[in-house]
């Protein structure tokens, strides 16, 4: 979707919410990579313990040579397990990381041409996340698709077709690699997601969303005139997952108009502003959750590694 109809469509929602994606600028990339050596962000270091124990073994079931799509790539140090594993069985690695910051995305890229020289055909992919999958779509060749930790981040009803359209992105022997988040203990989850102290970089990143919208659509929105808030909601129903909802309350009654939008918006003295769509972000699942959810978007899970807090899939297409 165009990003100012992503925005203008959450502005005018009931509850008003800004998309997740508008955070993750060079800055927001920025804040994310902090949070990632909090101590009580446990997610990251959960990912890295499981990705490093079980690369090998991951990538000796891949149909070899393929092309590695790593969807939101991040500062791709994760992903690093996986390219070293695949160099061990091919003398060169094709490599297309994607993130929607281009500054950020080029920063990773030369790090990662530093680090491999010319064993790794680089391919970036400066985009977003439904328009990257398109073309990965397109591509013919043998193709393995990486995504750590970003499928938690989408609203629960989006989640089913954002798997279809991973599904649809694959063809023949491809394979795809999934990370998600289980964990269940809700203290280190509150202490992990919901500490709002100004200085946090977990509570820059949130609030990084309103920022971005006062500087791409001069919206000139008073920050100072909210506050930070948020909740854990536990699901163990097996279709459904446990989530976060994170949001900017009014301190005031307070209107702004928005030229580049069109639009006024006003809010309520205690009105809440979401800083996601949907039922949330940040899902965690059971393995109960993460099964039934790949089963109906068509997949065959060939094997799942985990640890406390990290589940990684590997899975196909359904022939």
């Amino acid at each position: 979707m165009d990003l100012m109809k992503e925005v203008k469509e959450g502005l005018s929602s009931s509850p008003k919410y800004i998309p997740v994606s508008l955070r993750y600028d060079h800055q927001g990339s920025e804040y994310d990579e902090q949070c990632l050596h909090m101590e009580d962000f446990y997610h990251y270091r959960a990912d890295v313990d499981l990705i490093k124990s079980c690369a090998k073994d991951v990538i000796s079931q891949l149909c070899t040579p393929c092309k590695l799509f790593d969807i939101g790539c991040g500062n791709a140090k994760k992903s690093q397990f996986f390219l070293d594993e695949l160099l061990q069985l091919q003398n060169t690695v094709e490599y297309a990381p994607v993130d929607i910051s281009k500054d950020f995305l080029d920063e990773v890229c030369n790090a990662l041409r530093h680090t491999y020289g010319d064993r790794l055909k680089i391919d970036p992919m400066a985009d977003d996340f439904f328009r990257a999958l398109s073309k990965i779509r397109s591509y013919r060749g043998n193709k393995a698709l990486l995504w750590i930790s970003g499928l938690q981040v989408f609203p629960k009803d989006m989640q089913l077709d954002i798997l279809s359209k991973f599904f649809s992105a694959l063809e023949g022997n491809g394979a795809c690699m999934i990370t998600a988040d289980i964990t269940q203990s809700r203290e280190a989850i509150e202490k992990a997601y919901l500490n709002f102290d100004e200085e946090n970089p977990c509570a820059k990143l949130y609030a990084n969303g309103f920022h971005v919208l006062n500087r791409m659509f001069e919206a000139n929105i008073n920050v100072s005139q909210f506050k930070l808030e948020g909740r854990y909601v536990e699901d163990k129903d097996v279709s459904s997952a446990s989530y976060l909802q994170v949001w900017m309350r009014s301190l005031c009654k307070q209107s702004y108009e928005i030229d580049k939008l069109g639009m006024t918006i006003s809010f309520e003295e205690g009105e809440k502003l979401m800083l996601h769509g949907g039922n949330g972000l940040s899902h965690k699942y059971t393995i109960s959750q993460l099964e039934y959810l790949f089963e109906k978007a068509h997949f065959r899970i060939l094997k799942i590694w985990k640890n406390e807090n990290s589940a990684l899939l590997l899975c196909e297409r359904k022939k």
